[in-house]
């Protein structure tokens, strides 16, 4: 139940990161308003996915720079993480998860991450 929470509140963020300018988009889904809500959905369980398996194993590995950086490559790792499920989205027929360049990207990650945590916060679905 909390991944599916997770899942929806990284859904809601994506949704979110798309109305900013920073050149992020879904594409899929545009017959019906439903179909789109699941499009989203489907994005934010993958990134959700990715964030509980491969984002540890990141951050381990990139300890060292993150304690040099005083913690501003875990948003390198955000975006890596972020353009990794732009990339996996790409195999599936009817979803896209399109991304600009990296700075601005960047940005959407931090974007991003900063509304799920708020919306994790709010429905209780705490780490």
């Amino acid at each position: 139940m909390k991944f599916v929470l997770r899942a929806v509140a990284m859904g809601l963020a994506v949704w979110v990161t798309t109305l900013l300018p920073l050149d992020v988009a879904v594409v899929g889904g545009e017959s019906e308003w439903w179909t789109r809500a699941l499009v989203f959905l489907a994005v934010g369980a993958l990134l959700q996915l990715m964030n509980q398996v491969i984002k540890p194993v990141i951050s381990v590995l990139a300890l060292p720079i993150t304690i040099l950086t005083l913690g501003l490559f875990t948003l390198v790792i955000n975006w890596f993480i972020l353009w990794l499920a732009a990339w996996l989205t790409t195999f599936v027929p009817d979803i896209t998860l399109e991304l600009g360049g990296f700075w601005v990207t960047l940005g959407a990650a931090l974007v991003i991450a900063i509304t799920s945590g708020i919306v994790n916060g709010l429905t209780g679905s705490k780490s």
